[in-house]
């Protein structure tokens, strides 16, 4: 009651003053004691709908009196990395004085303990995307928001202004489990900022200063300040001293390296405006990059190795799309280069491990690349991008090929690079020059110019002095050949231009020292070698040279013991890809039109080409030396004829002549060869293999012109063999069976000399025809001809006459003018081989047993005074005698011989049957004739022959034999043998 009295006692002054204080003590009450639980249970259940996660808030102080508030142990929970997003305490300081601001103004906002925690899963899935849906579909739930009228503008933000907003010890912590073991990054975060206004336009508001420390004292410095309506954001950003090797191994998965090592620093001033287009600027941007390296697992030393990288002045401009570079500069730079069973491993370090997605992602790269390059050869490119300088100095490339056992690696080093004014995007001139050391001894300069729209590259390089020898493993492994000494330079100009890309080609090249061997064996020298005025095109598909140049080159062709050549043994040597020689591939390709290929001119001097036989025995050798000329005009189009003129030295003493023409398509030559004393004892091999004896000596002298039209050879020999005889006798299953010795002696003149005619012709189509096989047959069947019949051969210089068999009259041994005709015939032949001895073998047939027969009857009848058959049948008296002998001798009638009717006429009956008496005794005689008649008659003409020959026509008579008569025979005189 008295509460109540003073209550209405008070004055309205004290009334109020009460009331008043009694709202405050409320107010007090329920910001301290109420509003806390209140916010913390409606905001832990309101987040926890949207985000459909369990949300955990500790504790909510409220200080009304300040007008602050604190929350602590804020967190949203995540399964896989307990916490998604949280931290210990959020202070926020309202000040009361907004109400006169007309903005929400606060003193003070501080973060204290940020944690946010993301992880990727196998999948390219993360921790937050069923978050992230869960919000969408409460945002989709929500109902709209009530669209503006067309003249209503839409809201800008609030004026909110926060004297300082801070973050401390706060951090972002990354996890990524897409690999066998999870990887961690976690970078710490705190950042401050001054003033922060929506509204502000004060010099010194919203200025922020971030600053975030890696785990090992790597730092990013974020410091500016930025305007809202609209908004504006400058300021500038430097990174430095990251380390390189925690944030590499996020990438684990993604790539097929490591990172032992590597630092970056970053730093740029930047300015970003939001109107009237949205538009970032960066300017005086440096990136500094060190000690990086790339290491494949499993390798010792790195793949890519860039001690420094240094960029200087970087300039963006994202409304203007240009991007300018003013420096770049590469110190002491390394690749090292892997080429094994997979391919080049330089080409796969930044595919993932997994194969599939490394297939997907090079069709990826391939595709946007492809697309890139297109845009820039139609200077249609999305930016513009100029690079002033690019500096490499030191760069080194080590080339290491495992494919070969063993190993082996070719090396770049102390490479120099300048590449200036390069511009994507809009025509522009660049330039480069550079040089390097190839293998420590060899040296490569290039420089040129181009542009990219249109595309056009000119470009020079010189290469000197570089060693062929480290490059023979690589050949050794194709095919059984290899490179043990050479050094090649090399100076070329190249243009590359055209959507085509059309390349020409010009250089001339030489080569020193160069030797190559076969299975250990020299097959190949040139101690000078050039090759000048080369020109190339692939536009027109030629290629042309002026000149090759040879000089001292020493080619060896060695035919091993089972037969094979060099081709053979290369063929059979060789790899099966180089076998193949891509023929399957280049089959499936669309077919084109064959290159040209011209060279003006071939030139050799002081050269030589040496041939071995090891598969005859003994071993044939032969060699050109001292080869000197020229090839001139060969050219692979048709119907181009290529001039050769060639002079050498065969054994270094017999000069040897090639003169003439060719055309390769279609197959044509003119040549004309002269081959002059060339000794025959290195004949052999041949000759014992062939003629089963080997060559004692000679000479030989060729002189041949071979053609070749249409695949059909034709070829006229002149072979001259002068002195050549065969000496000891050679175990040969292939050598002829003939007297060949015989037959060298029919062929060799009183000179000494052999002189054959030889022509060849053949199909070059045919599989059996070889040229080789052509010769040898046909100077065999010429030596076999003489040897076999020597008088067919000798009938030229008989006359005509084939003295094989010498005629006499029938049972004579008088050498008559027929016979001694052909005795002159024989004595010019043994004349002209003086080294020919003849023997005679006296013959008698059947000729001479009736002739004998014939001359005992007369001698019988006649006594001396026989005039012979036909006159004897022309007097009576003889024929009466006849008549009579046969009667007496065969005791019956003469008539008796004649079976058909006799004439009337006295004469003619009496001629008919002594006709008829005489052929019967002759021949009844004849068969009953001695046989010692016979060989006496064979005998004496021998002797007569030979006395003859020696004493008339003047042949030594050791060189006349009368050999073993022949009675019965064939001939009725002589039959002639040839002996050596």
């Amino acid at each position: 009651m008295k509460v109540l009295q003073a209550w209405k006692s008070s004055s309205w002054k004290v009334k109020t003053l009460i009331i008043l204080a009694s709202l405050y003590l409320l107010y007090a009450l329920l910001g301290f004691f109420l509003a806390p639980g209140l916010v913390r249970d409606n905001a832990s259940q309101a987040l926890a709908d949207l985000t459909g996660r369990q949300v955990t808030i500790e504790e909510v102080k409220i200080n009304p009196l300040v007008l602050s508030a604190t929350v602590n142990g804020f967190s949203i929970k995540d399964d896989q990395t307990e916490v998604l997003l949280g931290f210990n305490q959020l202070y926020v300081n309202f000040e009361l004085s907004s109400l006169f601001r007309w903005s929400w103004h606060f003193d003070e906002v501080m973060l204290d303990a940020l944690t946010v925690r993301a992880q990727r899963n196998p999948g390219n899935t993360f921790n937050f995307d069923d978050l992230l849906t869960h919000i969408q579909e409460q945002l989709a739930q929500a109902p709209e928001e009530q669209a503006l009228e067309p003249e209503q503008e839409e809201p800008g933000l609030p004026a909110i202004s926060i004297a300082n907003l801070s973050l401390t010890d706060g951090d972002l912590r990354y996890t990524e489990a897409t690999g066998d073991e999870p990887e961690n990054l976690v970078l710490p975060l705190a950042f401050t900022v001054s003033n922060f206004s929506t509204k502000g336009k004060a010099e010194d508001s919203n200025d922020y200063a971030i600053r975030l420390e890696g785990p090992d004292g790597g730092a990013l410095d974020w410091q500016g300040r930025f305007e809202f309506t609209p908004f504006i954001a400058r300021g500038h950003l430097s990174v430095e001293k990251v380390d390189l090797v925690p944030l590499a191994r996020l990438l684990k998965n993604e790539v097929r390296f490591t990172v032992p090592s590597g630092e970056l620093d970053v730093e740029t001033a930047y300015h970003f405006d939001a109107e009237p287009q949205p538009k970032v600027v960066l300017s005086d941007g440096q990136v500094v990059l060190r000690q990086l390296q790339l290491l494949k697992p499993g390798e010792d030393s790195p793949s890519v190795s860039l001690p420094q990288v240094r960029v200087e002045g970087v300039a963006l401009d994202s409304l203007a799309q240009e991007v300018t570079v003013p420096n770049v500069t590469v110190t002491d730079p390394e690749l090292g280069v892997v080429l094994d069973e997979q391919g080049i491993d330089l080409a796969t370090l930044f595919l993932p491990a997994d194969r599939e997605a490394a297939q997907e992602r090079v069709e990826e790269v391939k595709e946007k690349a492809e697309q890139a390059a297109q845009k820039v050869q139609e200077g249609k490119a999305d930016w513009i991008v100029r690079l002033d300088t690019l500096q490499v100095d030191g760069s080194g490339l080590r080339f290491t090929d495992r494919t070969l056992k063993p190993a082996q690696t070719l090396i770049l080093s102390e490479g120099q690079l300048t590449l200036k004014n390069l511009i994507v995007g809009e025509p522009a001139t660049f330039t480069w020059q550079g040089n390097s050391s190839i293998q420590k001894s060899g040296t490569l300069t290039h420089s040129g110019e181009g542009t990219l729209t249109p595309l056009r590259i000119d470009a020079q390089a010189a290469l000197k002095g570089l060693p062929l020898t480290p490059f023979s493993p690589w050949l050794e492994r194709e095919v059984p050949l290899a490179l043990a000494d050479g050094l090649l330079s090399l100076d070329a100009q190249a243009n590359v231009k055209g959507e085509n890309t059309d390349v020409t080609v010009s250089a001339n090249a030489s080569l020193e020292n160069f030797s190559l061997l076969e299975n250990g064996d020299s097959l190949l020298k040139i101690n000078q070698g050039s090759v000048t005025d080369l020109s190339l095109s692939t536009a027109n598909q030629t290629v042309r040279i002026g000149e090759v140049g040879l000089t001292g080159m020493d080619m060896a062709n060695r035919v091993d013991a089972q037969g094979r050549d060099v081709a053979t043994r290369i063929q059979a040597g060789m790899s099966s890809s180089a076998a193949v020689g891509g023929g399957n591939a280049s089959g499936a390709q669309e077919q084109r039109e064959p290159w040209q290929v011209t060279v003006d001119r071939v030139r050799l001097v002081g050269s030589q080409i040496r041939h071995e036989d090891l598969s005859l025995s003994p071993n044939f050798r032969i060699g050109l030396y001292q080869l000197s000329g020229n090839l001139r005009n060969l050219d692979t189009r048709p119907g181009r004829k290529a001039m050769i003129d060639l002079n050498a030295q065969v054994d270094r003493y017999a000069p040897l002549s090639i003169k003439g023409s060719l055309t390769p398509e279609p197959l044509f030559t003119d040549l004309k060869v002269s081959l002059k004393n060339y000794e025959m004892t290195g004949l052999t091999p041949y000759t014992g293999q062939y003629l089963g004896y080997k060559v004692e000596k000679g000479q030989l002298g060729v002189t041949t012109g071979v053609s070749i039209d249409n695949n059909q050879l034709s070829s006229d020999t002149d072979i001259l063999a002068n002195e050549f005889y065969l000496g000891e006798k050679v175990p040969s299953e292939q050598a002829v069976k003939a007297p060949v010795k015989l037959g060298l002696s029919v062929l060799r003149n009183r000179s000494g000399e052999i002189t054959l005619p030889v022509t060849m012709a053949g199909n070059l189509d045919d599989p059996s025809f070889s040229v080789g096989g052509m010769v040898l047959k046909v100077l065999s069947n010429v030596v076999v001809k003489a040897a076999t019949a020597p008088f067919s051969v000798l009938s030229a210089l008989a006359g005509g006459k084939n003295l094989e068999n010498i005629a006499f009259d029938p049972g004579l041994a008088d050498v008559e003018a027929d016979t001694a005709s052909a005795l002159d015939a024989l004595a010019k032949v043994l004349t002209e081989r003086p080294q020919l001895r003849v023997g005679l073998i006296g013959t008698t047939n059947a000729a001479d047993r009736t002739a004998l027969a014939g001359q005992a009857i007369g001698r019988d009848v006649a006594g001396e005074d026989w005039p012979g058959i036909d006159n004897a049948l022309l007097e009576k008296k003889w024929r009466r005698k006849l008549i009579r002998r046969y009667e007496s001798s065969t005791d019956r009638d003469v008539e008796s011989l004649v079976s058909s009717a006799l004439s009337e006429d006295d004469e003619q009956r009496e001629t008919v049957l002594a006709k008829a008496a005489w052929e019967t005794m002759r021949a009844t005689d004849a068969k009953a004739l001695d046989r010692a008649q016979l060989t006496e008659l064979a005998r004496l003409r021998g002797e007569n022959a030979k006395a003859v020959l020696v004493q008339t026509l003047g042949i030594e008579q050791n060189r006349v034999f009368l050999n073993e008569t022949n009675v019965d025979g064939k001939v009725a005189g002589l039959t002639l043998t040839l002996e050596k």
